[in-house]
């Protein structure tokens, strides 16, 4: 399974164009625009249970089978919260400021694993995070999720203006939450970009690579990023962060304590 490294810095809104600017600069390529709807998704039962239809997905043999067997392995022993990630920025562009989204079904469809980060290694910069991290892209996903009793928990939209370098991205992002309607709006439906609100009066800054989980390649990337840490270095503060921060699992609400008489 892969390994994603990346580093984490906070842009208020009022640096956002001064940053675009530097990284342009920085990578010497135009920045690329985009808007991604996340689906937010998670069984009820937080208990680890492996993919229900795993036996089916096996009969059919096909391309992304390794990959939804590495998924079954990684379900059965802890229960998480999956993203599924559309590209919208065609309709975002193309439509009418206030539009509704919609998105076409034959839209590609990405699930997302990421787990928690690994504890920090004392040989390497303190603001590099390493974890796993696993994607598939799979036309029927909506209902393959559906089919193994996964549920929504939340959506969002994703604006990210991006730039890459020595396969290195430089991605500057912010969400936007999708306010919950009744009744619920359908699936392929997103409301208008433009009228949601972000969720903070910043955007974050990742700087990140994905390699391989060999020494080798593991050492390779943090060359990257060490190397892309000093060349931005006195530009951008680069944080360290709990690894809580980036903790996607589903795990089973704590029993409340009771209360003194």
């Amino acid at each position: 399974m892969p390994h994603e490294l990346f580093l984490t810095a906070i842009v208020p809104d009022e640096s956002m164009l001064k940053a675009r600017a530097v990284l342009g600069g920085v990578c010497e390529m135009r920045e690329r625009h985009s808007f991604t709807k996340v689906r937010y998704v998670r069984r009820t039962d937080p208990s680890p249970k492996g993919l229900h239809t795993i036996k089916e997905l096996q009969k059919e043999k096909g391309p992304n089978l390794p990959h939804w067997q590495e998924m079954h392995q990684i379900l059965a022993k802890q229960s998480y919260v999956l993203q599924e990630l559309i590209d919208i920025t065609p309709e975002v562009v193309l439509l009418a400021p206030r539009s509704t989204v919609i998105v076409p079904p034959s839209r590609p469809r990405r699930l997302r694993f990421s787990d928690l980060p690994d504890p920090l290694n004392k040989n390497n910069p303190p603001a590099i995070t390493q974890r796993k991290m696993l994607e598939i892209t799979d036309h029927r996903l909506d209902k393959i999720l559906a089919d193994n009793k996964f549920t929504t928990k939340a959506e969002s939209v994703e604006e990210t203006y991006s730039w890459w370098l020595n396969n290195v991205e430089y991605a500057l992002t912010r969400l936007s939450i999708v306010p919950p309607s009744d009744p619920p709006a359908p699936p392929q439906q997103v409301p208008s970009v433009a009228a949601l609100h972000p969720l903070a009066p910043y955007w974050i800054l990742y700087v990140r690579v994905q390699v391989q989980s060999t020494p080798e390649r593991m050492q390779h990337g943090y060359g990257l990023l060490t190397q892309a840490l000093k060349n931005l270095s006195g530009i951008f503060e680069f944080k360290v962060f709990d690894r809580r921060v980036h903790d996607t699992r589903n795990m089973e609400p704590r029993p409340q304590a009771a209360s003194a008489a």
